[in-house]
């Protein structure tokens, strides 16, 4: 049995050798459409699905850690905060989950569905409900600390910043309330309703998207609009800021790129179908997922597409990078886990006995307490972040591995890449 399941991770991970960026590494099947965002904290992914469960899955290899059933649909995002990963659901719930083995440690109740995405800052949980109310509970042990009512259902999602939560709701107002005691603070009115468009800020100011098609642009301070950008269609998407411009997606197909300090567009890429999916930047590329099946990675400084990825259904979920890899959910029921790394920086010493490694060999892949390496050359060992961890003269090496971090790995040698996953001794 331990030998069939080493034999399926070994083909979920032959993708992961010598891959490119834009290349599959592996996939996961839920039982559902994967609305929910994927969330990544110490090697694993954490995502929801409408089949009632949050799922936790090793993040370099693909293989289930456990599953969480809740009792009903989970579109809501996870988020983790101290070991614990929190999520809504459905059956009008916020769950705290134990990130070590899937346990409850506690749930709240609310009054309607919860599709709002949590956010924790200093031991508190927000999160909004479909019952048009935003809920601030302790996150120690589930007790309400205060909730405050708006005018219609909060499906977007919270952001905190400087004691003050931020959020939307469909009675088309932007609420800044108070952290420390659920006062408000001040709102802003859009000219339609804020639907999945979550806030998100940055230098004093406030970004967020509305159904009457603009991305907007609100100080902090005193609620009053900075400025605002018209696209064609509604935004579900949530802004995304890196580097003084603001990124967001369209219903007008479009992810547009806007000069946060003057709202002039800086660039924007058109897609094939609506873009509802929130983007993510990472290492000068943003990430974002279209209703046309794509996952496109764009370059940040002039909108040229890098790549692009296609699933078999609409990606509503948003992207999330981590260790080289971005994870996306589609429609069509998989959480992807697809490459991003490059060779850069990465080069060997060479020396006239320096012979090509054409072939070299790793085993096993993916590997626990002992790697073991062959080349006919030097070889080197390095993170995804480029830091180099061991080199290796030519010949074979027996590695002891039990103090490496579980992650994903990077062996060079002779011109050949190969990526390598260590994972937890089950």
């Amino acid at each position: 049995m331990k030998r069939l399941l080493l034999i399926i991770i070994l083909l979920s991970l032959s993708s992961m050798l010598s891959s490119s960026p834009g290349d599959l590494i592996w996939r996961y099947k839920t039982g559902d459409d994967v609305y929910s965002s994927p969330c990544v904290s110490d090697g694993v992914v954490y995502v929801g699905s409408p089949d009632d469960y949050l799922y936790a899955i090793n993040s370099s290899a693909g293989t289930l850690k456990w599953r969480y059933q809740t009792g009903y649909k989970v579109y809501s995002s996870p988020c983790v905060s101290d070991g614990i990963v929190y999520i809504g659901s459905d059956d009008t719930y916020l769950y705290a989950i134990n990130c070590s083995d899937g346990t409850l440690k506690w749930k709240y109740k609310t009054d309607s569905y919860v599709w709002s995405s949590p956010c924790v800052s200093d031991g508190v949980v927000y999160v909004g409900s479909l019952d048009n109310y935003l809920y601030a509970i302790n996150c120690s042990n589930g007790t309400l600390k205060w909730r405050y009512q708006t005018g219609l259902y909060i499906s977007s999602s919270p952001c905190v910043s400087d004691g003050v939560v931020y959020v939307g709701s469909e009675d088309y107002y932007l609420y800044a309330i108070n952290c420390s005691d659920g006062t408000l603070k001040w709102r802003f009115q859009t000219d339609r309703n804020i639907y999945w468009s979550s806030p998100c800020v940055s230098d004093g100011v406030v970004f967020i998207g509305s159904n009457d098609h603009n991305l907007y642009a609100i100080n902090c301070s005193d609620g009053t609009g900075k400025w605002r950008y018209g696209t064609r269609y509604y935004i579900y998407s949530s802004p995304c800021v890196s580097d003084g411009v603001v990124y967001v997606g369209s219903c007008d197909n479009y992810l547009y790129v806007i000069n946060c300090s003057d709202r002039t567009l800086k660039w924007r890429y058109q897609t094939g179908y609506e873009v509802s999916s929130s983007p993510c930047v990472s290492d000068g590329v943003v990430y974002v997922g279209s209703y046309d099946t794509y996952l496109y990675a764009i370059n940040c400084s002039n909108g040229t597409l890098k790549w692009r990825y296609k699933t078999d259904s609409y990606v509503f979920s948003s992207p999330c990078v981590s260790d080289g890899i971005v994870f996306v959910g589609s429609w069509d029921t998989y959480l992807y886990a697809i490459e991003t790394y490059e060779e850069t920086g990465l080069e060997e010493e060479k020396s006239a006995s320096y012979i090509p490694a054409k072939s070299f060999s790793v085993s096993p892949n993916p590997f626990t307490n002992r790697l073991s390496i062959s080349s006919p050359s030097s070889a080197f060992i390095y993170s995804l972040t480029g830091q180099l961890i061991m080199k290796l003269d030519k010949g074979k090496h027996s590695i002891d591995t039990s103090s490496w971090r579980e992650g994903v790995y990077i062996v060079k040698a002779g011109g050949e890449t190969k990526r390598i996953a260590k994972i937890n001794q089950k």
